[in-house]
């Protein structure tokens, strides 16, 4: 180990600058003190730079989130809001009115041939003899009135599931269900010539003995 120490290096080590060339000088890069423009500074001392794709930002109190941006310590939407309270209960005593009112219209157009022979016999028309086609009318009224009366209770059941305002579904369905039967009405009258032309004007009425 001895032999190994003498034969090391023993010359002192040069200083800082001892061998760089005669009359050499070292200066500082002109831009040294030049800031780095290439990367605009934040504007808010908060801001951090953006984290990589693919990795969750984390919330930082005081800053602020653009349109496209969600925060996402913040709490969820708040939801559609639920119908009120009376919403049921109106509701199904419309329904139940609705259900009253296509039951009472059934009715009606399935009697009507017998009030227009009751019309007749006060008005000394003689006999009703309802057309071929009165039968046909009155079938698809009274189906009519119960395909409206179902949708209106389908889409109110939906609507309350879905806790929606529903009350207005069957006010329009009854409203749909009045002209309806009128229009069944108009149709049933109109197979009538002996009524048509008494309200005419044309037929005298005679009196019944």
């Amino acid at each position: 180990m001895a032999d190994d120490d003498r034969q090391r290096d023993e010359r002192p080590r040069p200083r800082y600058g001892e061998l760089a060339p005669e009359g050499w000088q070292w200066r500082p890069p002109a831009d040294a003190d030049r800031l780095d423009t290439s990367r605009p500074a934040p504007s808010d001392p908060t801001e951090t730079p953006d984290a990589p794709a693919g990795l969750p930002t984390q919330h930082q109190p005081g800053r602020h989130f653009s349109a496209d941006e969600t925060d996402p310590d913040a709490a969820p939407p708040q939801l559609r809001r639920s119908a009120p309270r009376w919403n049921l209960g109106w509701t199904i005593g419309l329904l139940i009115l609705g259900f009253l009112g296509m039951s009472y219209s059934i009715g009606t157009l399935n009697a009507l041939p017998s009030a227009i022979q009751l019309l007749h016999t006060n008005q000394g028309l003689g006999d009703y003899t309802p057309a071929p086609s009165v039968a046909g009318i009155l079938t698809a009224g009274s189906i009519t009135m119960g395909v409206i009366w179902i949708a209106s209770a389908t889409i109110t059941t939906l609507l309350l599931v879905r806790r929606r305002l529903s009350f207005y579904v069957p006010l329009i369905a009854g409203v749909i269900a009045f002209v309806a039967v009128i229009v069944f009405f108009s149709f049933v009258l109109s197979t009538d010539p002996a009524l048509i032309d008494f309200y005419s004007g044309v037929t005298p009425a005679t009196p019944t003995p």
